[in-house]
């Protein structure tokens, strides 16, 4: 079946062409079950060099651990098409995508480009969000908008916060009143919903400061790509809990019970910085040769280090299963041991 959306001009069909690791699900009913448009914004300033959808798909797919990426239509103001910022169908609209917890399947995920919060909207962009929200009308799919942080669960998600002008504003009233809120502080526990992960819920920068690592010290021994719906998580008690207050000075790395080295440590790499990982690494269970002495830590970095660190980018580092030890893995690591007492 062919919608009215999908014969916008500016509209531009993508599904299957963006990056993706399987397919979202069927919703329950099909297209019947939407009953809520669900608005968000990127959170990713227009000048970024990543807020495109490729990007979106990349973070989407290869750090949150989605099947696809997130949203069924995305809005970008950077390409204009007939005089019209561009309306990208990335995900077909009978499926469940993540983007809003246990509302996935009643939901349907609309995200303009931009953060809000400091962008504004162009005309064209405004001319694309009517355009789109009256031909979901007039197809009849949903009967309510909503912005993200008037979903059930959501009242501390900066998204979607517009920043919009006058000649929108009427019409935003009308159509999402909760979209001009500013979003509450985070809950002290969180429960997660369908499609979370701590990547997903801390989205980079994090509410309030909060990051991933963050939720990992707070949180330990929950795995951040295997939480449960209905599962509780600290969420604003994870403040602060690995990363310093502003103004904080940082410990040296000589202070830590397992020292961690800098820069980058791969496969023939020997030394004490390659031991000082490897005892890391056994310290959080993941050993470079359990069957070996010692575990495995002996200073070389062969076949078995290559291994232990690729399976904890596994579960810690998304995107970036390489069995490379770099920044962002040490920076894991070190949450983890932190998590741990370590």
């Amino acid at each position: 079946m062919t919608y009215k959306f999908q014969q916008l001009p500016q509209l531009v069909d993508k599904r299957g062409k963006l990056p993706s690791k399987g397919s979202y699900n069927k919703r329950a009913k099909g297209v019947k079950s939407i009953t809520t448009r669900v608005w968000h914004h990127s959170l990713t300033k227009l000048s970024a060099g990543g807020s495109n959808i490729v990007a979106f798909a990349n973070f989407h797919v290869g750090t949150n651990g989605w099947p696809e990426i997130a949203y069924h239509l995305i809005i970008d103001p950077k390409t204009i098409i007939n005089g019209k910022a561009a309306i990208y169908y990335c995900v077909d609209i009978s499926k469940r995508s993540y983007h809003v917890g246990n509302s996935n399947t009643i939901g349907l995920g609309i995200c303009v480009i931009g953060d809000y919060r400091t962008d504004k909207l162009s005309q064209e962009t405004i001319a694309s969000i009517t355009d789109l929200r009256n031909t979901l009308i007039k197809d009849g799919i949903g009967k309510y908008d909503k912005s993200h942080n008037e979903m059930p669960g959501y009242s501390w998600k900066a998204c979607c916060v517009y920043d919009y002008n006058k000649a929108f504003k009427d019409i935003l009233e009308t159509i999402a009143p909760g979209a001009t809120q500013k979003p509450s502080s985070p809950p002290d526990l969180y429960t997660i919903q369908e499609g979370d992960t701590f990547w997903s819920i801390a989205e980079k920068d994090g509410p309030a400061g909060i990051t991933v690592d963050d939720l990992i010290v707070a949180n330990p021994g929950v795995a951040p790509i295997k939480l449960k719906v209905g599962q509780t998580i600290k969420l604003g008690q994870a403040q602060y809990c690995y990363t310093p207050k502003p103004g904080t000075l940082k410990q040296p790395q000589s202070t830590y019970r397992y020292p961690l080295p800098s820069g980058v440590l791969k496969k023939c790499a020997r030394g004490e910085s390659v031991r000082q990982l490897q005892a890391a690494l056994a310290a959080v269970h993941f050993y470079p040769n359990k069957n070996a002495k010692n575990n495995g830590v002996d200073g070389i970095y062969g076949n078995d280090t290559e291994d232990a660190v690729r399976r904890f980018q596994s579960v810690y580092v998304l995107g970036q299963i390489d069995g490379i030890y770099g920044p962002r893995t040490k920076s894991k690591l070190q949450a983890v041991l932190k998590s741990n007492g370590q």
